[in-house]
């Protein structure tokens, strides 16, 4: 059993889709495992998008604040 398991883990996710039409259990644990790894990486670029629009904001901010004491180094 767990040779198998080992065995599809190895295979290419096209191969799992064509193996999935004539195997047993053990093809859904594999693509179970599958899934949840895509599920992670999903949830880990979404955290790295927020973390980009947000360090994105603070750039936009520290900008504005440069551009403001330039203006004031300019007047004086």
């Amino acid at each position: 059993m767990t040779q198998d398991r080992n065995y599809l883990r190895m295979l290419s996710d096209s191969e799992l889709v064509r193996t999935a039409l004539d195997r047993n259990h053990e093809l859904a644990v594999v693509l179970a495992e599958r899934l949840s790894e895509l599920l992670n990486v999903e949830a880990e670029l979404e955290d790295a998008k927020t973390e980009i629009d947000e360090l994105n904001k603070r750039l936009d901010s520290w900008m504005e604040q440069a551009n403001t004491l330039h203006a004031q180094l300019e007047a004086k």
